[in-house]
């Protein structure tokens, strides 16, 4: 277990010192202390402390500590890595050995891999810095005061000082200057030239490969690619009235953009015809891979390599399905995420995940296993993020249903109130630290106050004030 775990886990334990060893199916002082030890049926070690707040759950390949909502570690025992997250997903820390990395939701960013002494920082949109192994790499920029960037936004150089008076993008052997941003541009390199007064005019141009011209942007543009080729990549558009789009094998044109119009796309494309009639709403389209026939918002019938879908009396049902190799997914929503049922089909297995927002979420592995939760507010938006099952669905967990092996156990109120079943026989029962029942071991009141043992009439005996019989 790792230095974090330890340290919470001590300082758990000293605050129930005061009572005595736990019962060898579960033990259940609740709200203090709840405990779940590794069972034949598959069950992970779990400790949960103050109901759902704090939490240590021992995996195959990692152990988790949770201080719900604030705080939840991940230790990866087989590669040695963890990850920290506080108040997820709004500060994030992760330690990969020679790399270390952390957020604050994306715009503060902290990197550092040791063996190169690489490093980057980033507070966004304010402070760019990063520490390359070669000093020609590395990069510094303050916005909006100056600096440079480099590899970043789709450029290999950006250069700017007194935002948005100057800045200046480099792309191979081209180089785009604004005096300012973004209304004077110029553009310049040993094959490329050009100049724009943004959003009044602008022509752009490399020798045997683009010719754009623009004017009133963005509603009358002429844009030429792929110049080298037999029939160039070609877009113009004098909007809202009319555009098109034509390269090999494709015409497109539109009226009243983006409402009418047609698509056409064969040899060296994929064959395919599509009519708008009324763009988004009524569109057919018929091809080799793709099929849209769309009435919305009554009924939409689409598919596309991979995937196929249908809408009935949009937006209140959905169909999809999803080919991947060696995978089939059906998923069905109602009002997008109000309702949603999916199942994968794999290896001859039908696993299942649904969701009733907000009020439960289940879960069939298709192999004996089945979890519920109710209420369930999280999985529907996050069903495969482990941090926000990990951090925030437990604290909504009024009612807990878990069953492997045909072995089944119901938990209210974050385990107040647990029963465990097989074979639709009851096998254990506990209520906090009021009551416990095991089948045919013993039963107990308050801890110990009074109880007895069960088994053969030999074996059947009562006992006051934990003084059990043999203990």
């Amino acid at each position: 277990m790792g230095k974090t775990f330890q340290f919470i886990w001590l300082s758990a334990a000293a605050l129930l010192t005061c009572f005595t060893q736990l019962t060898a199916r579960e033990g259940n002082l609740w709200p203090f202390r709840t405990e779940i030890a590794d069972s034949p049926v598959g069950r992970n070690d779990h400790v949960g402390h103050l109901g759902p707040i704090i939490s240590i759950t021992e995996k195959p390949n990692r152990q988790i500590l949770s201080i719900r909502p604030f705080y939840t570690h991940f230790e990866y025992t087989d590669t040695g890595t963890s990850s920290s997250h506080f108040v997820y997903p709004f500060v994030n820390w992760h330690d990969q050995g020679e790399v270390q990395f952390g957020n604050v939701l994306n715009l503060i960013q902290y990197r550092r891999n040791q063996a190169s002494e690489e490093s980057f920082f980033q507070a966004f949109p304010f402070v760019f810095r990063y520490k390359a192994q070669e000093p020609e790499d590395s990069y510094f920029a303050v916005w909006p005061i100056g600096g440079t960037l480099k590899n970043r936004l789709f450029r290999d150089r950006i250069t700017f000082a007194a935002w948005p008076l100057f800045v200046q993008t480099e792309k191979g052997d081209e180089t785009r200057t604004h005096i300012p941003y973004p209304f004077v541009q110029m553009l310049d390199g040993p094959k490329s030239r050009g100049f724009g007064l943004w959003p009044i005019y602008g022509h752009f141009e490399r020798d045997n490969d683009y010719d754009h011209t623009w004017a009133a942007w963005p509603f009358f543009y002429n844009l030429k690619d792929d110049l080298d080729k037999q029939e160039p990549y070609v877009r113009f558009g004098a909007l809202p009235f009319y555009a098109r789009e034509t390269a090999s094998g494709l015409k497109s044109e539109t009226w009243a953009w983006p409402f009418f119009g047609y698509t056409r796309e064969w040899e060296p494309r994929v064959k395919y015809s599509e009519n708008r009639y009324l763009w988004p709403f009524l569109v057919q389209g018929r091809g080799e891979e793709k099929y849209v026939n769309r009435w919305m918002p009554f009924y939409t019938h689409e598919t596309r390599p991979g995937k196929a879908k249908r809408w009935y009396m949009w937006p209140f049902l959905k169909t999809e399905k999803f080919k991947e190799p060696g995978i089939v997914r059906d998923r069905t929503s109602l009002l997008y995420f109000l309702y949603r049922d999916e199942k994968q089909h794999f290896s001859g297995t039908t696993a299942r995940l649904t969701t009733v927002w907000p009020l439960l979420g289940y879960w069939n592995d298709g192999r004996g296993n089945r979890q519920m939760q109710m209420p369930d507010p999280f999985t529907v938006f996050f069903p495969r993020n482990e941090k926000v099952k990990e951090n925030w669905s437990p604290l909504f967990a009024l009612y807990r249903f878990d069953e492997r092996m045909e072995n089944k156990r119901h938990s209210v109120l974050w385990d107040f109130i647990v029963w465990e079943k097989e074979a639709d026989r009851l096998e254990a029962l506990y209520v906090g630290p009021v009551f416990q029942w095991v089948r045919d071991d013993h039963w107990e009141l308050l801890r110990g106050f009074a109880g007895g043992t069960m088994g053969t009439p030999e074996k059947q005996k009562w006992f006051f004030w934990r003084k059990r019989p043999g203990g």
